[in-house]
């Protein structure tokens, strides 16, 4: 309700602004901007296209002009069929809330410049992993009108014959529902969650105590360690007495679009091997190095079952997963185990110093690359690579001038791309989670501005943030809650079967997807690659939520939050 009256009043302050300006004017969708807003340090761009525009002004909440200036033609993208204008009043930096008014008659939506622009997001970003929480109520003190009863308590799971096992139950209660679904999945939880360690490793204190509004605050931790922390105890119960790591917790087909306390399909303990227990001894050993001084006997329980993990991993160092016959819930199936060994080794040898797991990071070079799409399969070499970078100190000259220089080639690569971009973004690949990958193009930015202080890196970061919140060949905000044109039919069961207008807030959608896998039961308004996005509930390809497209947007803006104070 208060921003609806935020809104309201914003709107009746644009009318008669545009009074004041002579002419009839109208919020226009091809005006696309970062709909939350700018630090006022920042770069502050926004695009135009479906038009010839000369020149714009931003106008105040006065109806004032406080800025003015021309278009560049920034020519045809041909990922979305545009001829894009690129408007920039980067030197605007007063705090404020404005509209940008192109050529007298075009409005964009509102927006602002403050500091902390991100905190709200940010907050509501990792807020979205409690409301994924199985095995508990959200109760109203903590979520509000998204509360609801608790659903699979998960006490008494089936073991699936995939998994090895031919009769008895295993308890794994807790963690966080992986996406739109009601499965936990070993490989996605871990990489997710490291992702969010990574953060916590540079600004262990980015959120605080109590800012989240979740059971564990006022227990003196932060609310993101507890959050993690959550679900790395459900993660620990995957563990077989022999060290490997099952890969699974689902049922064995997807439910309909009911609430969690309304599942009734009997929950297995789904197959067994070599990435999901390479991926559990990453974020284990990840883990005990950042908990132990907030719990030191979790932290070494944390490592040795990493240990034990890689040691059956060495054992059993080609064990792919693929769904048994009668399973058709999420699979993420990976034949290839180099750079999980990788991530694994890396964490393992900064937990533990020992020589064997150096060893392991000397004998095996991974490319210094990102390769897109299904970044909890592709982006795992990063994440080594990345914990590597934050612990220099402990590696060779060599190898850490070498990680060093390699990371900046490809953030230079990144940039190199999204200079000529007529969007200003580097992403020229739009699959499954498309929104993930420029994320995580971001992060890299945020690497590289974090080893060279070079602002080019932190201004591509934000560039690339602008995306999300609405400077896109779609004009949506990403990012469900926030934003004026906002996403409202997410591919997400609690949000499709809770009756509440609004979906649970917080959560990042896939993104435009060329391949639309859903098509069959959806109707694409466009054939272009940036504009195949549908927010409608049933595009599980587009517009569906998930762990690892959370997990970078979390650290980005906590990232930006935290270096733009």
């Amino acid at each position: 309700m208060k921003k609806l009256v935020l809104f309201c009043i914003f709107s009746l302050f644009v009318i008669v602004s545009c009074q004041s300006e002579k002419k009839e004017t109208s919020l226009s969708n091809s005006i696309r901007i970062n709909q939350l807003g700018f630090y006022p340090n920042s770069i502050k761009q926004f695009v135009v296209v479906d038009n010839t525009p000369s020149t714009f002004k931003i106008i105040d909440t006065k109806g004032k002009t406080v800025f003015s200036g021309d278009f560049k033609d920034n020519g045809v993208w041909e990922q979305s069929g545009e001829n894009v204008f690129l408007g920039d009043f980067s030197a605007l930096n007063t705090i404020g809330t404005y509209y940008v008014l192109v050529d007298n008659k075009l409005q964009s939506y509102p927006f602002e410049i403050k500091k902390g622009i991100y905190t709200e997001a940010l907050n509501a970003s990792i807020k979205s992993f409690y409301f994924q929480r199985a095995s508990m109520p959200i109760e109203e003190q903590y979520g509000g009108v998204f509360k609801r009863k608790e659903g699979h308590a998960d006490a008494n799971c089936l073991f699936h014959p995939s998994s090895g096992k031919l009769s008895g139950t295993l308890s794994a209660p807790g963690g966080w529902y992986d996406a739109g679904d009601y499965g936990k999945y070993i490989v996605n939880a871990a990489f997710s969650t490291g992702q969010m360690l990574n953060l916590l490793e540079q600004f262990p204190n980015v959120i605080k105590d109590g800012d989240l509004n979740i059971p564990e605050s006022g227990n003196g931790i932060s609310d993101l360690w507890d959050e993690l922390k959550y679900e790395l105890d459900w993660v620990l119960t995957m563990q077989d007495d022999d060290g490997g790591v099952y890969h699974k917790l689902t049922g064995k087909n997807f439910s309909g679009f009911i609430l969690p306390e309304d599942y009734d399909l009997d929950r297995y303990i789904i197959g067994k091997g070599t990435a999901a227990t390479l991926n559990f001894a990453a974020v284990l050993a990840q883990a005990s190095r950042l908990y132990k001084n907030i719990d030191k006997v979790w932290s070494s329980n944390a490592l040795n079952a990493a240990e034990k993990a890689w040691d059956w991993a060495v054992l059993n160092d080609n064990v792919p997963f693929a769904n048994p016959e009668d399973v058709k819930t999420g699979e993420y199936g990976d034949n290839d185990f180099s750079d999980d060994f990788y991530w694994a080794a890396t964490e393992l040898f900064l937990a533990t110093n020992k020589e064997p797991y150096l060893a392991h990071l000397m004998g095996n070079n991974q490319a210094y690359i990102h390769q897109l799409t299904n970044s909890w399969k592709f982006f795992v070499r990063n994440m080594g690579f990345h914990s590597l970078l934050v612990n220099k100190d402990l590696l060779s000259e060599d190898f850490a001038t070498a990680l060093t220089q390699n990371h900046i080639k490809l953030a230079d690569a990144i940039l190199e791309k999204l200079n000529k971009n007529p969007y200003r973004i580097a992403l020229d690949l739009f699959e499954w989670g498309s929104n993930s990958d420029i994320l995580n193009q971001a992060i890299i930015l945020c690497y590289a501005h974090s080893l060279t202080k070079e602002e080019k890196y932190l201004n591509g970061a934000e560039q690339i943030t602008d995306y999300i919140f609405g400077k896109n060949a779609t004009g949506y905000s990403f990012l469900t809650g926030f934003g004026s044109k906002k996403v409202m039919f997410p591919h997400h069961r609690p949000s499709g079967a809770d009756d509440i207008e609004n979906p649970v807030p917080g959560f990042i959608v896939g993104g435009p997807n060329k391949d639309k896998q859903d098509s069959f039961n959806v109707t694409y308004t466009s054939k272009l690659p940036a504009k195949s996005f549908m927010d409608v509930q049933k595009s599980f390809a587009s517009n569906e939520v998930c762990l690892n497209w959370n997990s970078p947007v979390v650290f980005v803006l906590g990232y930006l939050e935290q270096v733009r104070k």
